[in-house]
């Protein structure tokens, strides 16, 4: 687990400077918020716990700050504590950064291990075999299964796109792989 600043390290009350800060934001409409003291408090200490603790370089935490004050810009979020909302934006951020870093890393050990590992005609007959299966499939276990594992459309996305509730996408497509390794096994 990573030790570093924790979000309360970042907007704690204790700092003075902060607390005059806060005392002109809290509650106020977001019209009414001034950007550019949030900006100038918050972007020094947001870049260094994205290089300290979620291992960003100086411009990738630099960028994910400029993203999310970029979005919350452009959205106008009707929020009591902007200084909260930014600085649990960016852990977000940073999050699904660290997570697409070690999906990729995942994905790269996978094809390296899969292209030494296997021989050309057993991956090919692999594939063939899966590609039946997923002929098999109802159109929608084929999109579904397309969507979610294949893209990696989230759950939310996955939702939307077929019209029904995410615990309900949860279960059909526990129930397409379940269907697909039925036709693997037959």
């Amino acid at each position: 687990m990573a030790t570093g600043a924790s979000q309360n390290d970042i907007f704690s009350g204790s700092r003075p400077s902060l607390a005059k800060a806060r005392a002109g934001s809290a509650g106020a409409p977001p019209d009414a918020w001034d950007w550019e003291k949030l900006d100038g408090h918050l972007r020094p200490r947001l870049v260094t716990v994205g290089v300290r603790r979620f291992g960003c370089t100086p411009e990738e935490a630099e960028d994910l700050v400029q993203d999310i004050l970029e979005a919350v810009l452009v959205k106008r979020p009707r929020v009591r504590n902007a200084e909260g909302y930014l600085v649990s934006m960016f852990f977000n951020r940073c999050f699904d950064r660290v997570e697409q870093r070690n999906r990729q890393l995942t994905l790269e050990t996978s094809l390296d291990a899969a292209a030494t590992g296997a021989d050309g005609a057993d991956r090919l007959l692999t594939a063939f075999h899966v590609r039946g299966a997923f002929r098999r499939l109802t159109p929608g276990c084929r999109r579904l299964i397309r969507s979610y594992c294949v893209l990696r459309v989230s759950l939310a996305e996955a939702a939307a796109g077929s019209g029904c509730t995410v615990p309900a996408v949860w279960k059909r497509i526990n129930q397409c792989i379940k269907r697909m390794r039925s036709c693997l096994d037959a």
